[in-house]
């Protein structure tokens, strides 16, 4: 286990949640959602950058959950959803579930306690978010979906493998693809994203935001100015300021051009096909 995951692990946020789901939540009452104003969710393939969203959203106002990993900015509540019933909510037989819609209704809970208002503006952040969009919908309609994407060679060198580690097996339908672990992170990255815009397009309209996050990094006024319209803020000046002080670009960023593994260079057709579909040369 690295330091990191320890660390993770032994945090107060973990601690807390972790006290608060063996004690207070298996008392909650079911409630149906939606609860108040309709969530922003946050969605990517883990290790994209997605965790400077959350302070740019609390910028805004926007409550993010009682209990967030410090190191990855994932709501912890919520988590537990896709620990618990990742496969079932990704092939959409949890979609009508009712043990796992009572138990993301108990979770939802978790995650706003403490807010200031019932109607504020609230969210979370996870990663696997992107795969289970249609449950999502389901339980929130007229949610805001924010999808961050990265250039899929960078993302086939992440050192981010707990999607792969944990779901790879069964995703990709290779039970030893971590043995070549950038073609099968690149396959991932194909998959989850393509899904992702399928589904955001099909169930969200214009709820669907895809963001670059180069290109944040590379434009960020503009760009952040496009994330608080979508998610209906009118930022002033000082608003941006503040949010651009979050934004460091990544030193991974363009790193696959350095990489001697040939498939980076030279795709395979499906995969040049998903580069050239999101923008990427």
């Amino acid at each position: 286990m690295s330091l990191c995951t320890r660390y993770n692990r032994c945090s107060s946020a973990n601690i807390g949640f972790l006290l608060y789901r063996h004690t207070l939540l298996p008392l909650l009452k079911y409630r149906p959602l939606p609860i108040g104003r309709a969530p922003v969710v946050i969605g990517a393939m883990g290790g994209s950058g997605t965790r400077v969203l959350v302070p740019i959203l609390q910028l805004a106002g926007f409550w993010m959950g009682s209990w967030i990993c410090r190191r990855t900015q994932d709501a912890m509540a919520t988590r537990h959803l896709l620990q618990c019933a990742f496969p079932r909510l990704l092939n959409g037989a949890g979609n009508d579930d009712v043990s796992l819609l009572t138990l993301f209704s108990r979770l939802v809970q978790a995650h706003r306690q403490g807010m200031p208002h019932p109607d504020a503006d609230w969210g979370w952040k996870n990663p696997r978010n992107m795969w289970i969009i249609p449950f999502l919908v389901r339980c929130y309609p007229e949610m805001k979906f924010i999808h961050l994407i990265r250039d899929g060679r960078d993302m086939a060198l992440t050192e981010n493998h707990n999607l792969l580690h944990k779901h790879g097996a069964y995703l990709l339908g290779e039970p030893d693809c971590e043995r070549n672990w950038v073609r099968s992170q690149f396959r991932l990255w194909a998959m989850g994203n393509r899904l992702a815009w399928e589904a955001g397009r099909k169930y969200l309209g214009e709820n669907y935001l895809l963001l670059d996050y180069d290109q944040l990094c590379s434009s960020p006024a503009q760009e952040l100015r496009r994330i608080y319209g979508h998610v209906g803020i009118e930022p002033d000046d000082r608003l941006i300021i503040a949010a651009r002080k979050l934004l460091v670009t990544s030193t991974s960023t363009g790193r696959w051009r350095e990489s001697k593994n040939p498939m980076l260079h030279r795709p395979d057709a499906d995969l040049r096909e998903v580069l050239t579909f999101f923008g990427y040369e």
